[in-house]
């Protein structure tokens, strides 16, 4: 009897330093101004929700949320608007102005470019190189970014049915990234469930929107930690735990990026594997359908080629070494397979990688990646967008004639 009440004391003992430790840390949490992560509800969006700007959405997964504003520092840094639509930039009307060329692009992160100012994004550049365009003559030029954090052809095929036709564009521009673009879109090689797919049933093209149904849990492995399985009531009120939470998520937000940077490599090579023979037929397909999509609207479609940071790094030594090391046989495979399907489906790709990597010869500077992250990594920067929207414009002015009017 006397052991089982020492043990109990001792037991009563250990429990209350423990939380007297954790309270004090928690205090000290507080008091230091330290913040974690709180948990995420479920069945929403697990990567880029709870950010202030996006939302759940009901066919595309989540989407960015009208009239917001506020701070974006984790890469780069910048101070997003949104208009009344949810998108990057001034605001807009539904209803095309006369005597207006509209421009509608399409695209994910690089397009969204949440790292800088909405003045030095790409789409903006094009906007105001369009306006010297002397085809032009007095046309003036809207260029509309529908370009949402995450997304893959499949969301961008949905955006373009429900939102981009509202504003009667007269060209729609597919900014393609080469590095994510077609995992996205394939439920056997992307990690984040959490979106529609077009799947193929009895050999047709087919949405599913079942990620309705899936938990966090369920939609991505890479997101999921172990503070998650507390309760919310516990975990949305202890800061300790949040700060332990974010520790977590860092790690396995680093997991998820080796294994995507092992997975990219295959985006340069022959379909290895019926997976993504599967993934590049999908991708193929839906970019068909936006084409021909377009065209029966009236309107002009194009494809832009979003590079790689690696396919352009400034050092070619570099660059060798990576294809060596990742096994990567041609960093224009997916420019070549795009030129194809344009000749099919008669649109024209925009090839960003040529000139992209003409400049880097002469000027030897990183046009991906930001101080408070990593340079030549990550996402364009001001001089990448700079460069990419001077591209574009100069390729689309050539053939602007009379569009438009």
């Amino acid at each position: 009897m006397i052991k089982l009440k020492t043990l109990a004391v001792n037991l009563g003992m250990i429990f209350a330093s423990l939380f007297v430790g954790v309270a004090i840390a928690e205090v000290g949490a507080r008091i230091a101004g330290l913040e974690g992560l709180k948990k995420m509800p479920e069945s929403t969006h697990a990567e880029f929700y709870p950010t202030f700007h996006t939302i759940p959405h009901p066919v595309r997964g989540w989407e960015y949320r009208g009239n917001v504003s506020g701070w974006w520092t984790s890469e780069g840094k910048a101070y997003l608007e949104f208009n009344s639509h949810g998108l990057r930039g001034p605001e807009i009307t539904k209803a095309k102005p006369e005597n207006t060329l509209r421009i509608a692009v399409l695209g994910d992160s690089f397009t969204s470019a949440v790292q800088i100012s909405y003045q030095q994004t790409f789409v903006a550049v094009m906007e105001k190189e369009l306006g010297k365009c002397v085809d032009l003559k007095s046309q003036k030029v809207e260029v509309i970014n529908f370009g949402v954090d995450g997304y893959g052809t499949a969301q961008q095929l949905l955006t373009l049915r429900e939102k981009v036709w509202d504003f009667q564009p007269d060209i729609v521009l597919l900014a393609f990234f080469m590095g994510n673009d077609v995992t996205d879109n394939s439920r056997k090689l992307e990690n984040n469930h959490y979106r529609p797919f077009f799947v193929y049933e009895n050999g047709k093209l087919e949405l599913d929107l079942s990620f309705r149904q899936l938990t966090i849990s369920q939609a991505n492995r890479y997101m999921i930690t172990t503070v998650d399985k507390l309760p919310t009531w516990l975990v949305n009120n202890v800061r300790i735990l949040q700060i332990i939470k974010k520790v977590e998520a860092d790690q396995r937000k680093r997991n998820a990026a080796r294994h995507f940077e092992n997975l990219q490599a295959n985006n340069f090579r022959e379909p290895p594997n019926y997976a993504w023979k599967e993934a590049w037929k999908i991708t193929d397909e839906l970019i068909g359908i936006m084409a021909k999509e377009v065209q029966e609207k009236g309107a002009e479609f194009k494809v832009a080629t979003v590079m790689t940071p690696m396919q352009v790094h400034p050092h070619k030594g570099w660059r060798e070494g990576y294809m060596k090391i990742m096994n990567i046989q041609d960093w224009l495979y997916p420019i070549k397979r795009l030129q194809n399907l344009g000749e099919t489906y008669n649109f024209s790709v925009i090839d960003l990688v040529e000139p992209f990597d003409d400049y880097v010869a002469e000027n030897p500077v990183c046009v991906h990646g930001f101080k408070n992250t990593a340079m030549c990594a990550g996402h364009w920067n001001a001089t990448g967008h700079k460069l990419a929207g001077e591209i574009i414009a100069e390729n689309l002015c050539k053939g602007l004639r009379g569009v438009g009017e």
